[in-house]
Order: C-alpha cells, then structure tokens, then sequence
C-alpha cells in the first residue's frame, strides 16, 4: 500500500484524520485531579464557584506583592461564545520571595473571593523564557543546517534521502572567497 503515492497520500490523510479526532476529543476533556490534571484558569473563569474548597493549579505574571496577586490568562468557548481575558487571583501562603512581572505557578486550594491557598508554588524569572526562546532559535538553525547539508528530496518518490555527500556550504563559500583573491 505504501510503495505507491496514492497509498502514502491516503496514509498520511488517515493520520492527519485520527490526529484531529484526538485533537477535538483530548480539547473537550475536563479536568481530572485523580490523574493530576486540576482545574486552570479556564475553568476557574468559566465556573469560579463550583471549584471552591477544590485543588488547583494556575500559572501568571505576578501582578502585586502585597499581597501575592497574579494575573491567570484564560479563553474558553461556552454555548457557542469564546470568551479570553486575564483573571485576577490573590494567592495566601507563598513561602518564596517574588518580584511583579516574574511567572508564578501554584497548586493549591481554591478558595471564595478567588483567592488560592498555595500549598506549593515555584516563580519562573523573566530571564528565564528569554534564554529558553533563544536555545529553541538556535536548536531550530542547527537542525534545518544539518537538513539541507545531509539530505535531499527525491522527486520521483516523495520522500528524503541522504546525500552522498553532504554539502560544505563554509568550505564553498571559503574556496570561492580564495578564488576571488587570486
């Protein structure tokens, strides 16, 4: 079936049919605490007061200090409706020092007044994402480098092959520079 492009073409419309199945079914699920999935932002925003007494567990950008309020973006979608804002959360029991603006992750009980009680909490500093977004930039140069240096696409079979011999895009560019000179 999948040494012909019709079979492989039909192969990857079935995969990509299963993965947006899984994709609207794995979207619809709720949160389930027995597994380890408690209840976020969205479904504090959407029903705040059935998640009283509850565990949860939210990440924002800290908004105040004194007390500890964090800023809990959400976007849900409810009776046809998409509904996205920022959720303003006071946070008691923070056993860490925070600075405004830096990430804040909590578990805890979720309490009236949309207050959480934090049982643990870990802070992201800002500087954090930045490097995380430049490894991710570099990562991402080096692996398309080493893609169109070391491999090829066949036109006839649709699909990559290695080179036979990996292109030198520095040692051409080098040679070329050389003949220049001369």
């Amino acid at each position: 079936m999948l040494h012909s492009r019709v079979g492989r073409v039909a192969a990857v419309c079935g995969l990509l049919a299963i993965l947006f199945a899984l994709m609207i079914g794995f979207g619809m699920a709720t949160p389930a605490p027995e597994l380890g999935d408690y209840p976020d932002g969205n479904a504090l925003a959407q029903h705040p007061d059935s998640h009283v007494g509850e565990a949860v567990q939210v990440t924002g950008s800290v908004i105040g200090t004194e007390p500890v309020e964090i800023a809990v973006e959400y976007e849900y979608t409810a009776s046809g409706e998409y509904h996205s804002g920022t959720l303003t959360v006071t946070v008691r029991n923070v056993d860490i020092a925070v600075d405004e603006g830096e990430s804040l992750q909590v578990y805890g009980t979720f309490g009236p007044d949309r207050t959480i009680t934090a049982e643990n909490s870990v802070r992201v500093p800002a500087v954090n994402y930045m490097a995380m977004y430049i490894v991710s930039a570099l990562a991402g140069l080096w692996t398309l480098w080493r893609l169109v240096c070391e491999w090829r696409l066949n036109w006839q079979t649709g699909g990559l092959c290695r080179r036979e011999e990996p292109l030198r895009p520095i040692q051409a560019l080098h040679k070329r520079v050389q003949e220049v000179r001369a």
